[in-house]
């Protein structure tokens, strides 16, 4: 059975990964992500459908149009001419061809970026398991409690 994910959560302490698991790239970052120790939401679109307000969402994180987030080049896809494209024509051909994102997409909180390479991954969520904020070397980081996150 089929997940269907309509929203995709954008708090800076959310930290997704959007990925397609038939890839090489794809489980290659997931392997990266996993050795990080940090909790990422990963979602395999090869088994979970995004809502086409997440992929509108990503496509404009990104700044980019959809014919650029695709692999319309892979040989797994269908012949296609981008050029003539709408939205919803390319909602279509992800949907039913999830193949096509070939490169992961990591989101955390207002910051995008699609996946290169899998190391890239660890230098995006490159964030202090403890919820504390970096600071220029020499200075020590704020280790006082808040009400917002437990300190253990």
């Amino acid at each position: 059975m089929e997940d269907d994910m309509s929203v995709l959560a954008t708090d800076k302490r959310q930290l997704t990964l959007i990925y397609n698991s038939e890839t090489s790239l794809g489980k290659q970052t997931v392997g990266y992500v996993e050795s990080s120790g940090d909790k990422i939401q990963m979602v395999d679109i090869s088994k979970t459908s995004l809502g086409d307000t997440v992929w509108v969402s990503l496509a404009e994180g990104l700044n980019k149009p959809f014919g650029e987030l695709l692999a319309t080049d892979h040989p797994d896809a269908p012949e296609i001419d981008g050029g003539n494209f709408s939205t919803d024509d390319w909602l279509k051909l992800i949907k039913k061809n999830p193949v096509l994102l070939q490169q992961p997409i990591a989101v955390n909180g207002d910051n995008y970026m699609q996946v290169d390479t899998p190391s890239e991954i660890l230098k995006f969520f490159d964030v202090d398991s403890a919820g504390l904020a970096k600071k220029p070397l020499g200075q020590q980081p704020n280790t006082d409690a808040n009400d917002e996150e437990p300190f253990v």
